[in-house]
């Protein structure tokens, strides 16, 4: 499983994103996911190679066509709607 975190430049956003996002999946006892934080140009590269991008819901339009699973997260700090998102996503 490869998830892809995305912010406009794949410096701040993703990185605290990335971080959240590899709790929640602790939280889940999910193992065998590699997580990356990446800018919006990459995410475009990434995406054919992701499973699943996460990302804020301003950017979503950006990244529609990709082959992954988008999921677009209000708050990126919130690890509970990171999480409940991703058990949605992992079923």
């Amino acid at each position: 499983m490869r998830i892809v975190a995305v912010c406009g430049l794949g410096y701040g956003t993703s990185v605290i994103l990335k971080n959240n996002i590899e709790k929640a999946l602790k939280s889940l006892d999910y193992e065998g996911a590699t997580v990356e934080a990446v800018g919006v140009a990459e995410a475009r590269q990434l995406g054919a190679m992701a499973n699943i991008v996460v990302t804020t819901e301003e950017l979503v339009p950006l990244l529609e066509g990709l082959n992954a699973e988008i999921i677009a997260i209000r708050h990126v700090i919130d690890i509970a709607e990171i999480t409940k998102a991703l058990e949605k996503a992992l079923l």
